[in-house]
Parts: C-alpha cells; sequence; structure tokens
C-alpha cells in the first residue's frame, strides 16, 4: 500500500512539473516581448542609455562629455541600421537564390508543395512580427 501512494505521489508531482513547463513554454511562444521590449524606445536608445549608465560613473565623464558620447553613439547606431537593413536584403536574396536552385531539383508536384510551404513559412513569419511589432527578416 505504501508503494501505492509513492508511486501515485510521485505521478502527480511529475504531472505538476510537466504542466508547468508546458505552461512556461506555451506562455514564452505567445506573450515573450524580449529583453529590450520593456518600453516605447528602440533597442538603439535602450542599448546608449545602457552604455551611458555604464561609462558615466566608471568614468566619471561631465554632462559635456555625456553628450558628446551620445552624440557618438547615436550615429553609431545609425549606422548599424544601415548595416542591418543591407544584410537583411543580402541574406533575403541569397534565400530566393537557393529556393530557386532547391526547386530546379524538384518535380513538379514536389516543387509546388515546396513553394506552398515557403508561402506558409513567410505568412506565418510576417503574422508573429505584426504581433511582436517588429520587422520582418
Amino acid at each position: 500500500m505504501r508503494n501505492l501512494v509513492l508511486k501515485i505521489g510521485i505521478g502527480l508531482v511529475a504531472l505538476f512539473g510537466f504542466g508547468v513547463f508546458t505552461g512556461v513554454v506555451v506562455g514564452r511562444q505567445t506573450h515573450w516581448t524580449g529583453r529590450w521590449a520593456a518600453n516605447d524606445k528602440t533597442f538603439e536608445q535602450q542599448w546608449i542609455d545602457a552604455r551611458i549608465n555604464e561609462y558615466t560613473p566608471l568614468l566619471g565623464l561631465t554632462s559635456e562629455q555625456t553628450t558628446v558620447i551620445r552624440t557618438h553613439l547615436d550615429e553609431l547606431a545609425v549606422d548599424l541600421q544601415g548595416l542591418r537593413a543591407e544584410l537583411r536584403t543580402k541574406i533575403t536574396e541569397a534565400f530566393k537564390k537557393t529556393n530557386v536552385t532547391i526547386a530546379n531539383e524538384l518535380k513538379p508536384e514536389q516543387r509546388e508543395k515546396f513553394w506552398k510551404l515557403l508561402k506558409e513559412k513567410s505568412e506565418k513569419r510576417q503574422r508573429n512580427c505584426v504581433k511582436q511589432n517588429t520587422p520582418p527578416d
């Protein structure tokens, strides 16, 4: 009898743990906003603020130095945004080229399924980006 109670107890604890794990996974997939999405500032703005907050006490920056350094970091942010846009374009083109070469290797019915699959994935990615308010890749 004692073994049965122990087995039931272990089973219930395991079931509860599985439920918690499942809830965490589903919650992150449906409601996760990311580390930098806590307010209306962009990632770059938050990163710049973090660097200024780090450098000011560490280096003993004056308000004039902080202003000038923020300007330099703002320029960096603009440069990084441009680089990311270029990289996004190049990656997109590389995927398009690869998808065409893959499609050329497939039989017509396979090719139709392949393009349908890619279209579905693209639509899902677009929906997720709209839900998370992030730009699509």
